[in-house]
């Protein structure tokens, strides 16, 4: 029998109250267990991932140190094409070692993929996972550009082989290889962008862990910007390249054989001109002839062209008949230049369809005559070489009746130029031919000097094709008057003699520039022209020299002494003065320009900036000598171009204007 113990009327009313005490102590109980279990399966779980993730960054690691090995061992091999462009073997070799990069990123890659979504979870290592993820999809796209980027070069190598030799036995691009290379291109562009995105997802402390990776990401991201503006540059180009490069049909440019011992804004006078032909990206023809069987029969004819308004100037002392080719180059723009010299051809009557213009001054041919020696021209019993190359020309073109030339307006037998330039038009192919004839590793000297020439302003392209001229605006190799937002100063030449006299008269340009608290630059300049060598200037003993000044909008001209003042004009985004000046042998001119250029020292939270950017003028040896005066207050904290402190407040610079000069200097004022 069941004993039932009394409850009392209190027991009766607490004991719900108790159970429901137990109960919730009981729920609290499982849930603390429950969260206990779970943080201590969480932990196991992270030290087990921990551990499988250790050993797989160990493993990775030696994946991650090859990969990267074989990257920049293809790197210095596209780099070494700079001195020996045209190797085949070599991009064999570069493709190669992207392949094996590609394989060993791949496998990082494939290492990873299962950590990939719990690698924030994931102690001490966790972080190195995800970027390690997001490391080796970058490095995968990089090695993938790589092969692309290889495979195309392959085949314009291999196809161009000599690209000046129009008799080689490589046929050239044509449409579908062309074809080829632009799909090749897309996949380097995808390749590419999806680089860049990964790139973006990274920080340099990500990967703090290793500090040659963390150097390489900063640079590649530091380039992102300039890797895209050079796909969009790309993409705009490729449409237009069977055009320029004559794939499928041949080309044609406009070839100026500027003199610049006549110097003209341009870079001289242009006394001859001729047609390139390129076919398939290679250089079929190329010939040259007197300027004169162009612009003199136009003229004989009785047929003139104007001269624009802006070069009324030139007409107030040569005064000639017509505009024509030969005086086209009347702008030291050459973008402007060649459009004119273009427009000149075809009106008096040049019937090839032209897709740009190419400029030469005599300095790059001498370049060119120190790779491939001298030349000989057997039908004079000349030899040619950089020392003697302007005064032979001269010699044969101007020497006249004494030197046995004739008339520069009757072609000379066989379709060599004129009478009076058959010898300079027979030198060209001569060296053409020397040219094409010179063995592989001889060419990349070759294209040294030409790169070189295009800085120099010795060589000047012009592209009808609005895409590719963009490129070479925007890479400031277009030969244009600049105008930047900083300072700037632009000193340009014109011979309005008609003799030869530039090659004897030294030309020096000192600017003492002086910078006050507001950021305006004070100039004070002097020109000095220096005629102190004797020779033959085949004309007037007078040199007379029409210049133009071109500096920031807005400057204010405050002094000028030393030469006739000829009147302010603005012109390509810059203030221009004009003047005039003339020199006999054993004279020294100094002309002295003080001017103020306001705003051109930006002032921001990091301090001053001080921008200045020197343009050269092609087809002159020009001497600079800078000084730069800053604020009392200022402290130089940075500066470039060449610029060597002389004190606390003064930078200063001296050397020859071979190039357009950027130079520049940061500093704080307190």
């Amino acid at each position: 029998m069941r004993i039932v113990e009394p409850v009392n009327i209190e027991d009766r009313q607490t004991l719900p109250l108790k159970v429901w005490r137990e109960t919730r102590w009981s729920k609290k109980r499982s849930m603390l267990i429950g969260g206990l279990l779970f943080l201590f399966l969480a932990s196991s779980t992270s030290a087990v991932a921990g551990y499988l993730v250790y050993h797989t960054y160990q493993t990775n690691l030696v994946l991650e140190q090859t990969g990267m090995q074989h990257l920049r061992s293809a790197m210095a091999l596209l780099e070494s094409l700079q001195t020996q462009p045209f190797a085949p073997p070599t991009v064999e070799r570069a493709q190669q070692e992207f392949a094996s990069a590609l394989s060993d990123t791949q496998a990082i890659e494939t290492g990873l993929a299962g950590f990939s979504g719990i690698g924030g979870l994931i102690p001490v290592y966790g972080s190195r996972l995800v970027a390690a993820v997001h490391l080796s999809a970058l490095a995968v796209d990089v090695s993938r550009a790589g092969i692309g980027g290889c495979k195309i070069l392959e085949m314009v190598l291999t196809r161009l082989g000599s690209p000046l030799n129009a008799s080689a036995s490589t046929p050239g691009l044509t449409n579908a290889d062309f074809t080829i290379l632009s799909n090749e291109y897309q996949t380097v562009k995808t390749s590419l962008n999806a680089a860049m995105n990964e790139a973006m997802l990274l920080q340099p402390g990500d990967v703090s862990f290793d500090a040659h990776l963390a150097k390489l990401l900063r640079e590649f991201q530091a380039n992102i910007p300039t890797l895209r503006a050079a796909l969009t540059g790309a993409d705009q180009l490729l449409p237009a390249l069977p055009t320029l490069l004559g794939i499928g049909v041949p080309t044609h440019y406009l070839l100026e054989i500027l003199d610049s011992t006549e110097l003209r804004p341009g870079g001289g006078f242009i006394g001859n001109y001729g047609i390139a032909a390129l076919s398939g990206g290679r250089l079929a023809s190329a010939h040259i002839t007197d300027v004169d069987l162009l612009d003199r029969p136009f003229e004989y004819a009785g047929q003139t062209i104007p001269y624009p308004p802006a070069y009324n100037w030139f007409t107030r002392y040569l005064a000639p008949y017509s505009w024509s080719l030969r005086d086209s180059n009347l702008d030291a723009d050459f973008p402007t230049a060649a459009r004119y010299g273009e427009f000149n051809f075809e009106r008096e009557g040049g019937n090839v369809p032209l897709q740009g213009v190419i400029a030469i001054t005599p300095f790059f041919i001498e370049q060119v005559l120190n790779i491939t020696g001298p030349i000989s021209v057997p039908e004079y019993h000349e030899s040619v070489t950089a020392q003697n190359l302007v005064s032979l020309i001269h010699f044969h073109q101007l020497g006249g009746a004494a030197a046995g030339e004739g008339s520069d307006t009757i072609p000379a037998p066989g379709g060599h130029s004129s009478l009076r330039k058959r010898f300079t038009e027979l030198l060209e192919e001569h060296l053409l031919a020397r040219i094409q004839q010179l063995p592989s590793s001889a060419l990349s000297g070759f294209v040294k000097v030409f790169a070189h020439a295009v800085q120099s302003k010795d060589v000047q392209v012009y592209l009808n094709a609005s895409a590719a001229e963009n490129i070479l605006l925007r890479n400031h190799l277009a030969g244009a008057i600049e105008s930047p937002g900083g300072d700037r100063l632009f000193v340009v030449d014109a011979n309005v003699g008609g003799d030869k006299a530039n090659s004897f008269i030294t030309s020096t340009v000192s600017d003492q520039v002086t910078i006050d608290g507001r950021g305006n630059a004070t100039h004070r300049m002097t020109l000095r022209y220096a005629w102190t060598t004797s020779g033959n200037v085949y004309g007037s003993s007078l040199y007379k020299d029409y210049v133009r000044i071109y500096v920031p909008p807005g400057s204010i001209l405050s002094q000028q002494d030393g030469w006739q003042p000829l009147g302010t004009s603005t012109a390509f985004g810059s203030q221009v003065w004009a003047g005039f000046f003339t020199l006999v042998y054993g004279q020294t001119r100094t002309i002295t320009i003080i001017w103020t250029s306001y705003g051109v020292a930006k002032g921001d939270a990091n301090g001053w900036h001080y921008l200045y950017l020197l343009q050269r003028q092609a087809g002159i040896q020009r001497t600079l000598e800078l000084q730069v005066v800053l604020p009392s207050c200022a402290a130089v904290t940075n500066k470039w171009g060449g610029l060597v402190s002389y004190n606390k407040q003064e930078e200063t610079l001296a050397q020859s204007l071979t190039q357009d000069l950027n130079v520049g200097v940061d500093y704080a004022c307190k």
